[in-house]
């Protein structure tokens, strides 16, 4: 399996929600910045589709809807 990198945008949680997902999801490491709350997911799937759809699975089960998946393009695919 390969490992995916992403950053999953969250609503506001507090921080029992925050110590569930630390709990749940090892492979996450969650912060703010500038006001934005996000968990950074390092996750081993077999596709990046799959990788993304458990993350999202694991929050939904502990009662968070992601806002949005953000993800760095490496600048060598870039166009200029």
């Amino acid at each position: 399996m390969k490992s995916y990198e992403f950053t999953v945008i969250l609503p506001e949680i507090g921080d029992s929600t925050v110590d569930a997902i630390d709990h749940r999801c090892p492979d996450s490491s969650i912060g703010r910045s500038h006001g934005t709350m996000s968990a950074a997911f390092d996750r081993e799937a077999n596709s990046f589709e799959m990788a993304i759809d458990s993350a999202v699975a694991d929050l939904h089960q502990l009662g968070v809807s992601p806002l949005r998946i953000e993800m760095d393009v490496p600048k060598t695919a870039l166009v200029s």
